[in-house]
């Protein structure tokens, strides 16, 4: 079930093609894997130690800021509903979301925008020429790797793409899309008492912006790697091309059955796994 559609993620699909992360954490980087085993994916690691003797080539990773995502506020949406997605970007960056609650009484509805995004890539044409030039193969005697090539049921999926953030501002309204005012010393008074890099400054007074230090990722897209069973060669597989459900046959609409690991309602852009 999609948790709620807003400028955001939207944009979030529509451009990247990214899978929103419900807790937003600084491990899911641009060459880690998942592992996709009984509906649900799992953090594996680095690309690198899937491979045997190890991964001896650095690849580039890219960094860009992202203009279109960074500040853009989300339409205003049912309190509840958006502090439930926000709640666990809360958590990331160290702050309790009860003490956002008790500063927001009275508050119907809510937009939020994520700042300072960052875009951190890999090339997949560049992994994919070192793959093939050198002829680098899966460690079979990994005993995560012997478990995956021997059951079908289990896809891996190489993230080449993350969208980080440093800070997240909130708006809150009444139930007439009125300002609902913000208690600011409220949570000012949680900050100065806990250790913590998070700052926080007043936008205006049904707005706020809080700042960490720690980027952490809140979307990402990824390739279907496949190991051959044999060979150990390492190819792309066609898992996540599949999962697209909508094509166009004769100007009408075909739907394709979606794996039930997606969550996502949404069919023209169906990429939001829970994580």
């Amino acid at each position: 079930m999609r948790i709620c559609k807003n400028d955001i993620t939207d944009q979030i699909r529509d451009l990247f093609d990214a899978n929103p992360l419900r807790v937003p954490e600084a491990r899911i980087q641009p060459l880690c894997m998942l592992e996709i085993h009984n509906k649900k994916p799992k953090y594996l690691g680095d690309f690198k130690f899937l491979v045997k003797d190890g991964l001896k080539h650095s690849i580039t990773i890219n960094t860009s800021p992202v203009s279109q995502i960074s500040n853009t506020k989300t339409k205003k949406i049912d309190f509840k509903i958006g502090f439930d997605i926000l709640g666990n970007f809360i958590k990331a960056l160290g702050l309790d979301p009860a003490v956002i609650g008790a500063s927001v009484k009275g508050t119907k509805k809510m937009s939020f925008s994520f700042g300072n995004v960052i875009r951190k890539y890999i090339d997949p044409l560049e992994l994919g020429q070192i793959l093939l030039s050198d002829d680098i193969v899966g460690d079979p005697d990994n005993i995560f790797i012997q478990e995956i090539i021997s059951n079908k049921e289990v896809k891996l999926a190489l993230i080449t793409d993350v969208l980080t953030s440093t800070d997240f501002s909130l708006s809150t309204y009444n139930e007439n899309n009125g300002n609902a005012e913000i208690n600011v010393p409220l949570i000012e008074k949680y900050l100065a008492n806990i250790e913590t890099h998070l700052s926080i400054e007043r936008i205006s007074e049904n707005e706020v912006k809080f700042k960490g230090s720690t980027p952490l990722t809140y979307a990402f897209t990824c390739v279907e790697i496949n190991i051959d069973p044999e060979t150990g060669k390492f190819s792309r597989g066609q898992w996540l091309d599949n999962i697209r459900s909508a094509r166009s046959i004769n100007g009408s609409s075909t739907v394709i059955d979606i794996p039930k690991y997606i969550l996502d309602e949404n069919y023209a852009n169906p990429l939001l796994i829970e994580f």
